[in-house]
């Protein structure tokens, strides 16, 4: 891959194009994520119980470029505060910190020797680690990949924090012309084999795509920007189902130290 197309397909993958036949949606239009992508991870249950009991929740991001936002134009915009505005608007009683610890273009491995230094002093009770884009990109050994998750999934879970794995965006442009599949299949090997849960954004993507859902074929900068603002916030929104499933919103016990 030259170094033009790897720009190209970088900045493809951190914006979230996604061709498909019809008009980009509408702000008012819904973006349902199946329950098949949810059903069969295993519940977050410290997670919840923070939530649910109205106890203090720090829930620190990693990631790339997508992660950031940056294609919407505002940290407000990103899908990790779309997450912090659901979660607080579901559990109002809750004290809600997602910390957004993402480097643009970083890789599974730099993102893991940060893990000491910048995730865990944070003491958080939920890491979402979003990885595998720049891997792909790059041709990272899939042995190597899967290794340094592990590692990472290791050390966070010594700490005590649950772990929810988060895989690549999906867009027809990147997945002809970037092999995903390795890095895809190993990112569920090790969710299944470590009881993590991992949130399929590659596979929901790709079913909004093609149901018509979404499409960020536009030139234009400002209907770029709030097509990307749009995807965000559906990441945001579908990532907070998949934390709580299963658990009733608002619900707040009568004694926040009841479940220690």
């Amino acid at each position: 891959m030259t170094p033009a197309l790897l720009r190209y397909v970088i900045l493809a993958v951190g914006l979230g194009l996604l061709p498909s036949p019809v008009e980009a949606f509408s702000q008012e239009r819904d973006c349902p994520v199946p329950e098949r992508f949810y059903a069969f991870d295993p519940s977050l249950t410290k997670t919840v119980k923070a939530l649910v009991s109205g106890r203090e929740i720090v829930i620190a991001v990693l990631g790339g470029s997508s992660t950031l936002g940056l294609a919407a134009g505002a940290p407000s915009l990103a899908w990790p505060a779309r997450l912090a505005a659901a979660l607080a608007k579901r559990f109002p009683s809750a004290r809600i910190k997602v910390v957004n610890l993402a480097v643009a273009r970083q890789a599974a491995k730099a993102a893991g020797e940060r893990l000491s230094r910048d995730v865990l002093p944070l003491k958080p009770t939920l890491v979402i680690w979003e990885t595998g884009t720049m891997e792909a990109v790059r041709g990272t050994d899939v042995d190597e990949f899967r290794e340094t998750l592990q590692a990472g999934i290791d050390e966070l879970h010594g700490s005590g924090a649950e772990v929810v794995l988060m895989n690549m965006q999906f867009s027809r442009e990147t997945d002809a012309m970037i092999h995903f599949g390795p890095y895809l299949i190993a990112m569920r090997e090790l969710a299944n084999v470590n009881d993590v849960p991992l949130f399929r954004r590659h596979g929901i993507m790709r079913h909004w795509a093609e149901s018509d859902l979404l499409d960020l074929r536009t030139k234009d900068p400002e209907k770029r920007r709030q097509l990307a603002a749009k995807l965000y916030d559906c990441i945001g929104n579908a990532m907070a189902d998949f934390v709580t499933r299963g658990v009733a919103a608002g619900k707040a016990a009568a004694s926040p130290g009841s479940d220690r």
